[in-house]
C-alpha cells in the first residue's frame, strides 16, 4: 500500500517531534539522576561535622578507640547518637509545643546511619586511627573516600572516612527517582499525542493546495482548459497554482487559437476550390465555353490555390525547425534592390509612388549581414506585395534604410488606409486580417506578415507594427549588422 503524501507529511512532522521529545527526555532523566544524587550527597555530607563532634567527645570521654575495637555496635550507637543531637527541634504550630528531637524524618534503624555494611551503592563511613589504620568498617571504599581528621586537644587522633554516593540506593529516593522518571516518560508521551492531534490536521492543510493541483492537472489532461485552482498565500505551492492557471490559460488560448486556424484555412481552401468547382460546373453544362478568358480564370485560381498552399507548408516547416536557410556573408543593399527592380511594375501598375532613402555608414551604402539571399528576397517581395494589396491606388510608400556600427534599421511607411490600434498587435498573426470579410483586390491569404516574421527573426532581427505618418502602416525591421 502506497502512502500519500498527506500521510507522509503527517509522519514527517509527528517523527521530528517525537525525535526533540525523546532527546528532551534523555536529557532530563540524565541531568536528574544525575543532579538527584548530588542534592542527596550535599544533604548527607551536611551531617558530616556532627558525626566528626560525636566522635570528639567520645573520644575525650574514653582516651582511644578500644571500646569501638571491642565492640563494633558502639560505632553505630555514637552515629545514632550524634545525628539526633544535630537535629533541630520542630516547632508544632497546631499546639504551641516543640517536637523533641530525635532522627531526621525518614530515618529508620535500616539507614545507612545505623549500619556500617560496605556496599558500593549507597555512602560509606570508615573509621581509622591516627595512622590511618581501620579501626572500624572496610578498606575497600578507602580510595574513594574522603578523610575528616578528628582532632582533640590540637592532636589528630583519628580520621572519618565518609565515601560519597555513587548511585542511589535507598528506597525513598529510588521511588522518588522513578516518579520522577515516570513522570517524564507520561509527559513526553502526551506531547508525542498532542503533536499528533496537531500534525494530523496541518498535514490536511499543506496537503491541499497539492490535491486542487492535482485535480487542476487532470481536469487539464482530459481537455477541460477552463479549469482552475484557487490562489492562496504567497509560498512557492501559490507560485505554481499561478503557473498552473497561466499554463491553463494558454493552452486553452491555443485550443481556440488552432480552432481558428482551423475555420480560417477551411475558409481559405474552399473560396478558391468553389469558384473551380463553379467554373467546371458552368463549362460541363454548356452555360460557359472553353475560351481563354474562362482557361486564364480557371488558371488564376489555382495558383491563388497553390500560392497559399505553399505560404501554409513554409509556415509549418518554419514552426518545425525544417525550413532550410542557406546563410552567408551578403549584401543587404544588393538584396533589397533586386526585390525593389522585381516589384516595381507592380507599383506602378497601381500607381503607388515609391521613394526610397539610404544613409551611407562611413561613405559606403554597402550593408553585410549574414544570412539566406533567397529567403530575405522573399522577405522583401512579401512587403511589397502586402503594401499593393493593402494601400489604395494613387498611395505612396516611403522606404528608410539606415547603419549604424551595428545595427540596420528599414523603415516602410505607407499611405491609406490605417490600421487600429487593436490591430496592430495582430498583423503577424496567420491568416488575420483587419477587413472582417476577408476580401481584398489582390486575394491576399494573410499569412505574408507572418511569414515576414518568421524570416526576420531567423535572422535574429526583429520586426514591429506601428502607425505610419502617411496614414497607413508603418514596419520596422531591424538586423544585427557585421
Amino acid at each position: 500500500m502506497t502512502l500519500g503524501i498527506k500521510y507522509k507529511l503527517f509522519f514527517a512532522i509527528l517523527s521530528a517531534h517525537l525525535i526533540v521529545y525523546i532527546a528532551m527526555y534523555s536529557t532530563g532523566r540524565y541531568n536528574f539522576d544525575k543532579g538527584f544524587l548530588e542534592y542527596i550527597s550535599r544533604i548527607e555530607e551536611r551531617q558530616v561535622p556532627a558525626l566528626v563532634e560525636g566522635l570528639k567527645s567520645f573520644y575525650k570521654h574514653t582516651g582511644s578507640w578500644d571500646p569501638i575495637r571491642e565492640d563494633f555496635n558502639k560505632f553505630g550507637e555514637l552515629i545514632a547518637e550524634s545525628i539526633e543531637s544535630s537535629v533541630d527541634p520542630i516547632p508544632n504550630v497546631r499546639a504551641g509545643i516543640q517536637q523533641r528531637p530525635g532522627p531526621p524524618i525518614g530515618f529508620s534503624p535500616n539507614d545507612w546511619y545505623y549500619t556500617s555494611e560496605y556496599s558500593p551503592a549507597r555512602p560509606y563511613l570508615a573509621l581509622l586511627d591516627s595512622d590511618q589504620s581501620i579501626i572500624w568498617g572496610s578498606d575497600d571504599a578507602l580510595p574513594e573516600a574522603n578523610l575528616n581528621p578528628i582532632i582533640v586537644g590540637g592532636e589528630t587522633v583519628g580520621f572519618l572516612a565518609v565515601t560519597s554516593r555513587q548511585i542511589l540506593s535507598e528506597q525513598a529516593d529510588l521511588l522518588f527517582s522513578e516518579q520522577q522518571k515516570n513522570s517524564f516518560f507520561l509527559f513526553a508521551l502526551l506531547l508525542g499525542l498532542l503533536s499528533a492531534l496537531i500534525a494530523f490536521p496541518l498535514s490536511s492543510i499543506m496537503v491541499r493546495p497539492i490535491k486542487e493541483l492535482v485535480k487542476g492537472t487532470r481536469a487539464l489532461a482530459n481537455g477541460d482548459y477552463q479549469s482552475r485552482i484557487p490562489v492562496r498565500g504567497s509560498d512557492e505551492l501559490t507560485q505554481l497554482s499561478m503557473d498552473f492557471n497561466s499554463l491553463a490559460e494558454t493552452l486553452d488560448q491555443n485550443r481556440e487559437a488552432r480552432q481558428q486556424w482551423i475555420a480560417d484555412i477551411s475558409h481559405e481552401l474552399r473560396t478558391p476550390l468553389s469558384v473551380l468547382q463553379g467554373e467546371l460546373e458552368s463549362i460541363q453544362d454548356g452555360i460557359r465555353e472553353m475560351t481563354p478568358e474562362t482557361v486564364n480564370s480557371l488558371h488564376h485560381e489555382v495558383a491563388h490555390l497553390n500560392a497559399l498552399i505553399n505560404d501554409l507548408h513554409e509556415l509549418s516547416m518554419s514552426d518545425q525547425g525544417a525550413l532550410i536557410y542557406e546563410k552567408d556573408h551578403i549584401d543587404l543593399a544588393t538584396v533589397f534592390e533586386r526585390s525593389t527592380e522585381m516589384n516595381r511594375h507592380m507599383l506602378e501598375k497601381q500607381d503607388i509612388k515609391l521613394s526610397i532613402n539610404r544613409n551611407s555608414y562611413n561613405g559606403s551604402m554597402y550593408i553585410p549581414l549574414i544570412g539566406d539571399q533567397n529567403r530575405l528576397l522573399q522577405l522583401f517581395d512579401n512587403l511589397y506585395q502586402n503594401t499593393c494589396r493593402y494601400t489604395d491606388d494613387g498611395g505612396q510608400l516611403v522606404i528608410n534604410i539606415r547603419r549604424s556600427e551595428d545595427t540596420v534599421i528599414i523603415e516602410w511607411f505607407d499611405s491609406e488606409p490605417g490600421v487600429t490600434d487593436g490591430d496592430l498587435s495582430q498583423l503577424f498573426d496567420r491568416l488575420y486580417r483587419v477587413d472582417s470579410s476577408r476580401n481584398r483586390k489582390q486575394g491576399g491569404s494573410g499569412l505574408g506578415l507572418a511569414i515576414c516574421k518568421n524570416i526576420v527573426e531567423a535572422h535574429k532581427g526583429t520586426i514591429e507594427a506601428q502607425h505610419s505618418s502617411l496614414g497607413g502602416l508603418k514596419l520596422e525591421i531591424r538586423f544585427p549588422s557585421h
